[in-house]
């Protein structure tokens, strides 16, 4: 299996709020939390084949721009899924992250899950779970975090496998 992760300037390891001004771009490895993510994908024979980022703010003023950049680099790298996250209590990169997970859904044929703490994300949460996958995923710093990294890889399984996700989403996700 073929994933591409989506994270902010943060979660990227590029920065902190004060950069959120970073451009898009990507890299062909696992970049900050993706690192995690990649081990457990390892383990069932599935790698991370690019870590694509922006900044929060670029986000929201180049948003068009950014969403058709992301989706178009995803389907010329035939990735079989895409994970856009882990926002983890984020509110700014949950937003992102809500938004292109429906992008996606609506414009392209990969698949695409969405990881986010319930802590300061609620209303974005509300907005996109009866449409899109949404991951629970506890606060930065929060207890469960291996265990959360875990259900993302067999979400991220059972998506690329076109499975039936009712069982899943109703054990882990909002």
């Amino acid at each position: 299996m073929k994933v591409i992760i989506i994270l902010d300037q943060i979660q990227a390891g590029l920065g902190g709020k004060e950069r959120a001004d970073t451009p898009y771009g990507g890299k062909k490895i696992a970049m900050g939390i993706a690192e995690n993510v990649e081990k457990l994908l390892i383990k069932n024979d599935s790698e991370i084949i690019g870590t694509f980022y922006c900044g929060t703010q670029y986000y929201q003023d180049h948003r068009t721009e950014v969403l058709n950049k992301f989706t178009k680099m995803a389907e010329k790298m035939q990735a079989d899924v895409v994970i856009a996250g882990p926002t983890f209590d984020y509110p700014e990169f949950a937003q992102m992250s809500g938004e292109i997970a429906e992008y996606f859904r609506m414009n392209s044929d990969i698949p695409i899950v969405s990881a986010m703490a319930q802590e300061k994300n609620q209303d974005v949460i509300d907005r996109y779970k009866d449409d899109n996958l949404i991951l629970k995923m506890p606060k930065k710093g929060g207890a469960g975090l291996a265990d959360s990294l875990e259900n993302l890889v067999v979400g991220c399984e059972l998506l690329a496998g076109h499975a039936d996700m009712t069982k899943f989403k109703a054990d882990f996700c909002y």
